[in-house]
């Protein structure tokens, strides 16, 4: 027929299709990074961490994506990368600092 469907992929890799009226009332939500959410805020927040640590996330990115959320915030991820996550800080390096300390070239 020529109805709307859904597909899903079951855990044994089948293929399922249901009419899009079978659906439960749901509502329609949004993923983004955590860079691109800067300055906006949510009611609810899934901060979902990668399977295993890296060098971008850090406390500062973590502190960033659970301070959007306005009323809950899941992280889901597992325990050590949230660990590894918070125990390291950020290095910025602006140059801010050197160049106040520069001595000015002779003229």
């Amino acid at each position: 027929s020529r109805q709307l469907r859904v597909v899903f992929q079951t855990a044994d890799g089948a293929i399922r299709r249901f009419p899009v009226s079978r659906l439960p009332s749901h509502e329609t939500v949004y993923a983004m990074t955590v860079h691109k959410s800067q300055g906006s805020e949510f009611d609810q927040v899934l901060l979902l961490l990668p399977p295993e640590g890296n060098r971008v996330l850090r406390r500062e990115l973590l502190y960033t994506g659970i301070t959007r959320a306005r009323k809950t915030v899941t992280v889901w991820g597992s325990d050590s990368v949230l660990q590894d996550a918070v125990k390291h800080r950020s290095q910025r390096s602006s140059g801010l600092a050197e160049a106040l300390w520069e001595t000015p070239a002779d003229d």
